[in-house]
Order: C-alpha cells, then structure tokens, then sequence
C-alpha cells in the first residue's frame, strides 16, 4: 500500500470524539439486548440485577476461568441476590418504582426472589436466551475493540493478551458493568436515568448518519459542527428509548424549559454544540475514557485467565 492510500495519524481531537460515540453506541446496544423487548426502565432492573447476582465471579480469577464460556454458565447457588431497596439505590430510582416494578417482573418470570433478595430466575443460566444475551454482548464487546484498535486507542504491552481474548461470559460481564458505570456517572448530573438515557439517544440519533464517514474524520473539532446534526423527531425518540410516546414528550419539554435540548425550525430535537460543550457534558467524557480503560482492562485480565477447558 503506497502512502498516498494509507490514512495518516488520526487526531486526538477526533480520537477521543470518536470514542466517545463507540461508547455512547456500546451502551446504547447492551441497554437493547439487556431490555429484550422490555422497556427502558425493566430493561435498566434486569442489567442490575444481573450484574449484582454475577459481578463477584470477575473478582476472583478460579470462578472467572471456570464459568468463561457459552456451556459453562455458574450454578444457581453461586449468584448474589441483591434486596430491592439495594437495586433502588444502585439504579438511583424511587423504591417504589423498583418494588412495583420488579414485583411484575418476578410474575412475568424474568428475575426470582430468594430470602436474600432478587436472582435471575431458575434455569435461566445456561439457557437458549442466556447463551444469546451472552453471545450478543460478547459480540458488542468485540465490535468496540476494533473501533477503539482502529482509533489507536488501544496500545496492548508486549506480552500482555489482547482484550478481545477475553471469554465469552466474562466479556458479557464486563460490559454490563462499563453500562452500570456508565449511568452511575451520568447519574451524578442528571438524577434521572431515563433522562439521562434519552439525552444520549439524542445525541447519537442526530449524528449516527457521520458513522465511518469522511466527514466524522475530517472535522477535527472537539465536536462536530451543529449544522452537521440531524434533529430528532419525538416519535422516533420514543420508538428507539422504548418509552411511551406521552412520556418521552413530557421528558422533552422539561428538557426544553431547562435549556437542555434545543427544537429546530423542522421541529426536530437536537442538542448543539454549545450545550454539549456546558456541564454535564465535558464531565460525562472524560468519565467516559475512565470507563472504557477499566473496561479493556477487565478484558484483558480475563483474556489472561486460562479456562480448564481450554
């Protein structure tokens, strides 16, 4: 390949604004596989719940390596329940909400309660729908890695095993706890998830269209430019968060008085460059990179663990 088709360095300006869309992405297709057809908020309890019956195994190096891949999902009596007023606090959401919420859920059969608190249901591990929300989270984590590899944010030590290494149930772990994160530091801004879930939707709906495209690289802003946005209606907003549509108008409008989203001439929504260069936004990047560090990281300490199987 002649130096005349070989792309140059990619600044770090557009490193890092790229980045921080592979993660907005990330999250945003967890969150999906994670709601299987549920909405925002049941979506949002079942992520957590998961995550606090499973995290431990991560912890320790013989329980990840044993139960790593697709056919060896951890027994029943290994999951950690987590108590509904836990789950509020962890979710920051009213626990009412989370009690009512969960209460349908345990009679839809998505999640069991024990004495100890919420698990996933009996026989869910291990089966046909686990191994598949396993698989696409295995898949998401890939996807990531090789835009972040493009990017030349990754840079793995000589020697150290490569973070799309990682087995397939620690990969899916690992990125449902990037997701948790990832709301927990939003959270510290914006008190409500779903507020804040439908912000990110905005932003990455009115710039989806730049994906891959020259003009995502040659705009060497921090951000790109507001006439490169493509304002959002609210109808589609609501299809894509999974919210009713009266819901997500009344969440708009409040964002609306608050200065927080702007309305175009055509009607759409959008949130300008201005704004996204205001609090929280700064913030939720830089906390952002953290994420996705201790995210590689995770997978690369995984990769390192040997499976007996293996």
């Amino acid at each position: 390949m002649t130096s005349e088709t070989t792309p140059g360095p990619i600044p770090e300006t557009v490193a890092v604004r790229v980045a921080g869309r592979l993660g907005m992405q990330f999250f945003l297709n967890c969150l999906r596989i994670a709601c299987d057809g549920r909405d925002l908020v049941d979506g949002l309890i079942l992520m957590a719940i998961r995550h606090a019956n499973l995290e431990h195994l991560d912890r320790e190096p013989e329980l990840q390596a044993r139960f790593g891949g697709f056919d060896e999902p951890p027994p029943a009596e290994l999951l950690r329940p987590i108590s509904v007023n836990a789950l509020a606090g962890s979710l920051r959401m009213p626990f009412e909400t989370v009690r009512r919420r969960t209460l349908a859920l345990r009679t839809d059969g998505a999640c069991a309660v024990e004495e100890r608190g919420l698990v996933l249901p009996p026989g869910h591990l291990g089966s046909d729908r686990d191994r598949m929300t396993v698989f696409s989270m295995a898949q998401q984590v890939k996807v990531l890695l090789v835009g972040l590899s493009a990017l030349g944010v990754l840079r793995p030590s000589p020697g150290q095993a490569a973070p799309d290494a990682a087995p397939p149930r620690p990969a899916a772990r690992l990125a449902v706890a990037y997701c948790l994160r990832q709301l927990e530091s939003l959270s510290r801004h914006i008190e409500d998830p779903t507020v804040g879930v439908l912000l990110i939707h905005i932003i990455r709906i009115t710039t989806d269209h730049l994906d891959d495209t020259y003009t995502e690289f040659a705009e060497t802003e921090d951000l790109v430019r507001d006439d490169l946005r493509r304002p959002v209606a609210a109808s589609l907003l609501a299809e894509r968060v999974g919210l009713p549509k009266e819901t997500v108008r009344r969440h708009v409008a409040l964002l609306l008085d608050k200065g927080w989203v702007a309305r175009a001439p055509t009607g759409g929504l959008h949130l300008t460059r201005e704004m996204l260069r205001a609090s929280p936004w700064p913030e939720a990047r830089r906390e952002n990179v953290a994420n996705l560090n201790r995210l590689v990281a995770g997978l690369t300490a995984a990769a390192a663990v040997r499976t007996p199987h293996a």
